[in-house]
Parts: structure tokens; C-alpha cells; sequence
């Protein structure tokens, strides 16, 4: 038999030739119509069979991974200024940069908890007051230099220079770090602090080998080193960075950091292009001339109209509050900072303010962000209930405004028995009050001395007013002596003050932002059916930081937030009622401040004792309302369809978006099992 022109040996062991292809081109030839079809569903029976037989070999035996492929357009709102962790936390761009191009000795994770970061390990000892820790021996520095000890060492001590005026200061004050090898070393505290480690997040670590010896001057003048090319040890190094003609920066490109001491970043580029207007970022975002952006005005946009971008709907610790000045009238009444909490429909605000991308919150502890037990007693939406408190506290509703009645009193009124021979300062005025009517007192003289004329005049006053004076006392003249009927009357005519209606009326302050616009006129609507009448004051960010630091306010619409490891101490301990304190409502409460400091004493900040005392803390805040507190912002960050990776749930703040930015991927590859 041959195959092919090769010579086979047959069954009787004959050599002969197999068909030659021009043979084998001739076997349709001898097949009907039929056989055709039924050889050629074998053949396509048989083709697919193997391709799906290699195929199914290919997909058991290979893994789907992310490929390092890539370039993500993110779109940020602003200008950058300084990609330094020393100065950066005062602007919201700034930290975009720094958590991209800098590392922390920790960091957060997925769900806004602390892990470590350059930290390799670490131990708590002496009750909190000591924290060893070593760090990663692989970590370098984008310029290819070892980070050590030294580098930590360096930068703590530049928080802690006063002449360098970092934001980060007042967190590191008494804190000394001592270097125990080159990888080694232990922090210690004058005392136990439960928000320690979150300190070790945000403090991002600077190379001692590129800043050594600045001057303050240099370290912020070196547009070099703080834009165009930072020197980090983070996951991106800055690659290019592009100016428009003005001068401003219109972007910068990032690349992945490939020696980066973590797993490297799947996205190979990462270009950051800046803009002056949401407006202008919006409509980039529209048209894909960029990936990804966080929206900060989300609350008036339509998420459905971005068809090509994914909503990634993010849990904040932003909350935003009505703080109330306590030591302002009408505020210092408790139960009317409880009737407007008991006037205002949060859950209509949130949707006003924000579109309802947000948690409508009764406590600035946010206990369903941290998990705690929600707060006992809460002031519910009640507007009957509102009103009916109003009126108990005297104010009453006259012509659709609530107003109270206060009875006013003369500083001067007749207590002594006055006679002739009498003088001083009482027969001064009563001779000025006598003085008021000319038929009673002609010469109208103001001597102080008690003699014939002013006798005489008192006389004609006493039968002026004989039914109040003298009819009363059986008399029919006057005695010119001024007694107690007289005084009476006296005291009635001359220094009588007419009462004075007070108005439930006040401003609230606020920033210059639409979300904070619509919830302050939203406000000012609601307590209107309430009778109260609120004028909606907007200011720019020079003069709400005047207003704050002066407290120059009756009520302040304004948001705070909470770390981690929540703090509520900066917020309403009485010590903070003074700028830099941050006790906006200049609430004093000396239980609560016991509460405050003692949260604050338990190193572990998971100690069940500590959540307790928490928990206590919000049920002050919530009873005694020194504020209104509204509601918990979301993050809404949209990102194009293609990203994958992205597993954030919640996010302390913004920049924190990139915490799992090195698993974030826009491409895919099969690699062998």
C-alpha cells in the first residue's frame, strides 16, 4: 500500500507505491454527490473537534492576568503646586500627586483600614507608648538610592521644625523616633495615642539624599523638585510635565515605578491633565478625551449621560453639619437648636445638595461608616413637634415670623423716700422727670438739692395723677413728698421702656460651592414654614477662613472629616473653641471633654472600651445638638468601562481613590498554569 508516493510492503509482503497527489486529487471524481457531503461534514466535524480540542488544552492550562499594558487619562479639577509631602495637605491636587509618586510607612487598604506600607513589621510596647518597627530592605527611591531609616529620621524631623510650617506639625509634636540599625527603629509617645498609626499613613516619606540641608526658602522655591521631577519611592515617578501658555500646568505624565518594593503597576502610564472649570472636565470626560475624573459637584449631573464611564460610588467620612454658635443667643437655648434639628428633612437636603449620593446621618461619629451601635435619642423630623417647642420657649407666631416678647426695664428707677432737704443724684432725675412737663416744673432746674420749687412741682404731679397717688391713701392734695404711690407713678411716666419683639432670625455662612448653595437655600426654605427666617450668606475661601478663624458667625454650614481611626477630639473638645481649634459651635461640655481625651488614651484603637466611650460621646453630641448634622458625602469617581481592578468600597479622602492603584488594569493576557 502506498501513502503519498512512499513504497509500503502489502499482506503478502509486495512493495508498492502510495497514490501520488495528483492521485489523491482525483478521488472527488470517483464519489457521487452524496459521499461529497458526508466527507465534507466529517472533515468539518473533524477540523472543529481538534481546534476545540487545542483550544479547551490552551484555556485549562493557561491563567487570565492583567497585562502591563496601557495609558489611563485621568481629569483633575485645579492646579498643582507642590508634589512635597511636607506642604501637600493643603490642597486637594497636591495629594492626588503625592499618593501616586510617595509611600507612608502605612497606608490604606480596600476598606479605609491601616495597614502597613514601607513598614515590614511592627510591635506595640511600654502600654502604646513605644512602637518598633522595621522597614522593607527592597524599597528604593526612584533615583535607584536605598530608603532607610535615615530618610524616616529626616522627614519626622522636618514636620517638626516650626520653620518649616507643615500642616502635619501639631501631629508630631513630642514624638521622637530613635534609629536602632539601618532598617530599624522605635517611636515614642509621652502617652498612649489610639489615632498613632493613621499619623504613619498620611506621612509620606521624604529622601534625605535629594533635601538634605534645604534651606525653607529652597525646599518650597525648587519648582524642580516639587512639579517637574519629585524624587518618591511610590508606585509612579513623574515622567514629563507640560505647561500651557500661560504658564499653568496642563499635565503630567506619570510611568509605572518597575522597581517599585510592592507589586509593580499594570498600568504603564498614568497622564494627569488639569482643568480650571468642572465645566471643561465634563465635557472632556463626555467626549473620552479623558478615562476618569472624580466629580465633585456630582449632585446636579446625570451619571447615566457618561455612557462610556462606570459610577464608582465611594464611602467617605465628609460630613456636613449646621454648627450652631453656641455662645450667641438664640443658640444658647438648647431646646431651640433642638427644634430646628427637629425642622430640617435631611433626607430632602441630601437629595437637594448632592442628588442622594450620600447618608443621611444623625451623629458626626458616622457609626455606619465605623460600624459603632447608632446613637440613642435621636432629634427625628417633626415639624409639629418643632413648632410646639418654639412656642414653649416663648417665641410665637405672629405674621408668619416667629418672635418673643422681652419685657425691657429703665437702668434708673426711684427706690428712696424723697423730701425737702433731700439731694444727689436721685433728686437730679427726679427733677429732669418733673422737668418733662412745663406746667408742672417751670423752671425746669437741675440742681440735685430738694428745695421750695422742686416741692412744689412734685405737688402739682401728685394731683396730676391724684386717682394712681392720692385717692388711693384717702388724700385730696398733694404733700410734696415723694413716697411710695409717688415713686410708683414716677417710675411709670419718666422711665418707662416699651417691650421689644425679638425675631427668630439669623444668617447661615457658607462656602461658595453648589452643593453647599442648594443645601443653604434648602434650609432657609424648610425652617421658613417653622416661622424662622434665615438669611443665606455665600463666601469665597479667603473670607470663610476669616469667619472661622474669627468664629465671626450665627450658624455655619460647613463639612469636617474623620480619619480612620476616628478623632473627634479637634471637633468638640471646649479646648478647641479658639482657631486653630476646629470646635466650630464653640460647644463646652467638661463631661464630654473627659469622654474626648479618654478616647483618645487607648493605644489599640480597636478596644471595645474604646467604641464604647465613642458611642458615649456621640449620644452627648446628639442630646444636647450643638450642631445640625446633615449628612455623609459619597465620592463619585467615574472611570472608563475597560479599567478593571478597582475594588475600593470606602475612602478617607479623595486622593485615597488610588489606594489599589497598582491592581487596576486596562488589558488582559493568558499565562501557562
Amino acid at each position: 500500500m502506498s501513502i503519498f508516493g512512499q513504497k509500503t510492503p502489502d499482506k503478502e509482503g509486495a512493495v508498492k507505491k502510495l497514490p501520488s497527489m495528483t492521485q489523491w486529487l482525483q478521488f472527488f471524481k470517483v464519489l457521487n454527490k452524496k459521499e461529497i457531503i458526508a466527507f465534507a461534514g466529517l472533515a468539518i466535524v473533524f477540523f472543529a473537534s481538534l481546534i476545540f480540542l487545542i483550544h479547551s488544552f490552551y484555556v485549562n492550562h493557561t491563567n487570565i492576568v492583567p497585562a502591563d499594558s496601557g495609558k489611563l487619562r485621568e481629569g483633575i479639577l485645579g492646579q498643582p503646586q507642590f508634589i512635597n509631602p511636607l506642604y501637600a495637605y493643603s490642597s486637594d491636587v497636591d495629594r492626588d500627586l503625592i499618593e501616586l509618586v510617595f509611600s507612608g510607612l502605612m497606608k490604606y487598604d480596600s476598606n479605609a483600614n491601616i495597614v502597613p506600607d514601607l513598614i515590614k513589621d511592627y510591635r506595640v510596647a511600654d502600654n502604646g507608648k513605644s512602637i518598633e518597627f522595621s522597614l522593607k530592605e527592597n524599597a528604593k527611591w526612584h533615583d535607584g538610592e536605598p530608603l532607610t531609616i535615615e530618610d524616616v529620621i529626616f522627614t519626622v524631623n522636618l514636620v517638626q521644625d516650626s520653620d518649616y510650617l507643615s500642616p502635619l506639625r501639631a501631629n508630631w509634636q513630642g514624638v521622637e523616633l530613635e534609629k536602632t540599625s539601618e532598617y530599624k527603629g522605635i517611636f515614642r509617645l509621652k502617652q498612649p495615642y489610639s489615632g498613632f498609626l493613621e499619623n504613619l499613613a498620611n506621612l509620606k516619606i521624604m529622601p534625605k539624599h535629594i533635601w538634605q540641608g534645604a534651606t525653607v526658602q529652597a525646599m518650597t522655591s525648587n519648582t524642580e523638585l516639587n512639579l517637574l521631577a519629585p524624587i518618591g519611592s511610590g508606585p509612579y515617578k513623574v515622567s514629563k510635565t507640560s505647561q500651557r501658555s500661560d504658564k499653568t500646568v496642563k499635565s503630567i505624565t506619570l510611568i509605572a515605578n518597575k522597581n517599585y518594593y510592592d507589586s509593580a503597576p499594570h498600568i504603564q502610564k498614568l497622564e494627569l491633565i488639569f482643568f480650571n472649570k468642572e465645566e471643561d472636565l465634563i465635557n472632556s470626560l463626555k467626549k473620552g478625551a479623558i478615562d476618569s475624573a472624580s466629580i465633585e459637584n456630582s449632585g446636579s449631573i446625570d451619571i447615566a449621560q457618561f455612557k462610556n464611564s462606570e459610577a464608582r460610588i465611594l464611602k467617605t467620612t465628609n460630613y456636613f453639619s449646621v454648627f450652631l454658635n453656641n455662645n450667641k443667643d438664640p443658640f444658647k437655648n438648647k431646646n431651640i437648636r433642638t427644634a430646628l434639628t427637629m425642622g430640617t428633612d435631611k433626607t430632602e437636603l441630601l437629595q437637594t445638595a448632592l442628588g442622594g449620593k450620600g447618608t443621611v446621618i444623625d451623629s458626626p461619629i458616622i457609626p455606619a461608616f465605623y460600624g459603632f451601635g447608632e446613637p440613642q435619642n435621636t432629634i427625628s423630623y417633626n415639624i409639629d413637634e418643632a413648632n410646639k417647642l418654639l412656642e414653649q420657649n416663648g417665641f410665637e407666631l405672629k405674621d408668619g415670623l416667629r418672635q418673643k416678647v422681652i419685657e425691657k426695664t429703665s437702668a434708673f428707677k426711684f427706690k428712696a423716700t424723697l423730701q425737702s432737704g433731700s439731694s444727689g443724684n436721685d433728686v437730679k432725675k427726679l427733677q429732669e422727670c418733673l422737668a418733662q412737663d412745663p406746667n408742672i416744673y417751670p423752671s425746669g432746674e437741675i440742681t440735685g438739692t430738694f428745695g421750695a420749687d422742686t416741692k412744689q412741682a412734685v405737688i402739682l404731679f401728685q394731683e396730676k395723677y391724684k386717682d394712681e397717688i392720692l385717692t388711693p391713701s384717702g388724700l385730696t392734695k398733694g404733700n410734696g413728698r415723694v413716697g411710695a404711690g409717688t415713686i410708683e407713678v414716677l417710675n411709670k411716666v419718666c422711665f418707662a421702656v416699651p417691650d421689644e419683639a425679638v425675631y427668630l432670625s439669623f444668617k447661615i455662612k457658607t462656602g461658595n460651592h453648589p452643593a453647599l448653595i442648594a443645601a443653604a437655600n434648602d434650609l432657609k426654605a424648610q425652617w421658613e414654614k417653622l416661622g424662622v427666617r434665615a438669611e443665606v450668606v455665600v463666601l469665597d475661601n479667603m473670607e470663610m477662613k476669616r469667619v472661622i478663624r474669627e468664629r465671626d458667625f450665627d450658624a455655619l454650614l460647613f463639612g469636617e472629616k474623620l480619619g480612620a481611626i476616628p478623632d473627634p477630639l479637634p471637633y468638640w473638645h471646649s479646648s478647641q473653641v479658639i482657631d486653630p481649634g476646629l470646635n466650630l459651635s464653640l460647644y463646652q461640655n467638661t463631661d464630654l471633654d473627659s469622654l474626648l481625651e479618654k478616647q483618645r488614651s487607648y493605644y489599640d484603637f480597636t478596644n471595645p472600651d474604646r467604641t464604647k466611650t465613642l458611642e458615649a460621646i456621640q449620644n452627648t453630641l446628639v442630646a444636647d445638638a450643638p450642631a445640625i448634622y446633615l449628612y455623609a458625602a459619597d465620592e463619585v469617581y467615574l472611570t472608563s468601562k475597560k479599567l478593571k481592578g478597582f475594588d475600593l468600597e470606602k475612602i478617607i479622602d479623595s486622593s485615597k481613590r488610588f489606594t489599589n492603584i497598582t491592581n487596576w488594569y486596562l488589558g488582559e493576557k493568558r499565562t501557562w498554569k
